[in-house]
């Protein structure tokens, strides 16, 4: 294999990653800024947490227990994204001190992914287009294997994951989430004081980083096409302009 394919091929891998990474900090940067997951996500894994099966309690328990109504939730949730968003501050007739700290803290690395997506997607594309250009050099045409090295290391990372989930379960691998990106513990919350605790129960965590999962990687996959198309498009472009200066 040739210097230029090699340079191909580990530009391809990277673009993959960085396409992945970029895919999966878009996900949870909108998954943050979902008013549902603060609202009806958050009534519905209390629900679910607490065990209520009597539809006319239900409200009734969920109300006393979070310690806010639908209607004061749902417009709580609002200011919630707004927050997240950086367009206001936290509400403090709602969260204590430590809670509203905990949440600055939360909407720092939210938007800090979001920064995150942006520069891994636009270097992505920039790759896509360096790899057009080498691999339109080479007489194989098609996307370079190295793309299929960058899949492979997303799988194999991804069924760690899992695997680490299924051995030590989904709190072990929450709590060392926390423990690597937030440098306090403003995190360990109390149910007994606390209300963002209590409207935010493990189980809503769970559910929302299955629709993490499940939007990176319908992301990826648009992504994915569309980097395909620039290769291909800018690629053909640069084979046919090659191709006319040879024959002349």
């Amino acid at each position: 294999m040739n210097k230029l394919k090699w340079i191909t091929n580990a530009l391809a891998a990277l673009m993959i990653v960085l396409a992945a990474v970029g895919s999966l900090c878009t996900a949870v940067t909108q998954k943050a800024m979902d008013a549902q997951l603060y609202s009806g996500m958050s009534r519905q894994a209390v629900m679910d947490t607490l065990g209520v099966t009597d539809a006319m309690d239900v409200s009734a328990q969920t109300t006393a227990y979070i310690g806010m109504t639908d209607e004061e939730q749902s417009s709580f949730a609002q200011g919630i994204v707004s927050f997240m968003k950086g367009e206001t501050d936290m509400q403090p007739d709602v969260l204590n001190e430590r809670e509203q700290q905990h949440m600055r803290d939360v909407r720092d690395l939210v938007l800090l992914a979001r920064k995150v997506s942006q520069i891994c997607l636009t270097i992505a594309a920039g790759l896509a287009v360096v790899i057009a250009w080498t691999g339109a050099q080479e007489k194989r045409r098609g996307m370079p294997l190295g793309t299929l090295a960058g899949v492979v290391f997303i799988a194999a990372f991804v069924g760690l994951i899992a695997i680490m989930i299924n051995s030590r379960g989904f709190e072990a691998l929450f709590i060392r989430f926390h423990e690597l990106f937030f440098a306090n513990d403003l995190w360990l919350l109390n149910p007994q004081t606390d209300i963002l605790i209590r409207m935010m129960p493990q189980l809503l965590f769970e559910r929302a980083a299955m629709d993490v999962a499940a939007k990176a990687l319908q992301t990826f996959m648009i992504v994915y096409i569309m980097l395909c198309a620039v290769y291909f498009i800018i690629g053909g472009m640069i084979r046919r302009n090659l191709t006319e200066r040879e024959n002349q």
